[in-house]
């Protein structure tokens, strides 16, 4: 289970309005990528911001060929749109992995919970002793301490919770389609 991504809202009125639309689940059934549209994965995997004349420059496929595969494989989960940014700036310089050992009848709702807390940038379901994984952030190492203390210790089923704090990241998540 992956943590779900709540699109962001805003507006000037004040109402929410989502600024995306919501993300798509993935079909039960395996993607095939063709050349033309490992060709647009490569261009957006350089620079997510590429407009249509970008991608269409750099495959050689037409805008309006662009914009259909491109919906194509948002509308089957392949593809989705997402935003990086610097935490430290914003207040999260503290940064952790968390290792969490969860009785198993309890770990979906946990899991569930888990991708909830504002503090999840990233949640798994994993094997091992250690079941469930996630990265988080916050402000301060107490902020980190009431957040362990406060919303981990209170999930059902959580037996234990090895943290680490994470000192510098050195790489995003990204999409190799050669591994």
């Amino acid at each position: 289970m992956c943590r779900s991504r709540r699109p962001p809202r805003a507006s000037s009125s004040g109402s929410s309005t989502p600024l995306r639309p919501a993300r798509v689940e993935p079909t039960a059934a395996a993607v095939s990528l063709d050349e033309a549209d490992e060709a647009l994965v490569a261009v957006l995997r350089r620079d997510g911001r590429a407009t249509f004349s970008e991608l269409q420059n750099s495959t050689g496929q037409s805008e309006s060929a662009v914009k259909r595969r491109l919906e194509h494989l948002r509308s089957t989960g392949v593809l989705y749109f997402d935003v990086q940014h610097d935490s430290e700036s914003l207040g999260h310089g503290v940064r952790a992995m968390l290792w969490l050992t969860v009785t198993p009848s309890a770990l979906d709702a946990a899991g569930r919970a888990l991708a909830e807390h504002s503090e999840v940038r990233f949640a798994a379901a994993t094997t091992g002793q250690a079941n469930l994984t996630a990265s988080v952030g916050s402000s301060s190492t107490g902020g980190l301490y009431t957040y362990l203390s406060e919303k981990i210790g209170a999930l059902d089923g959580v037996q234990t919770v090895e943290t680490a704090l994470t000192l510098r990241r050195v790489t995003h998540l990204t999409y190799e389609p050669s591994r």
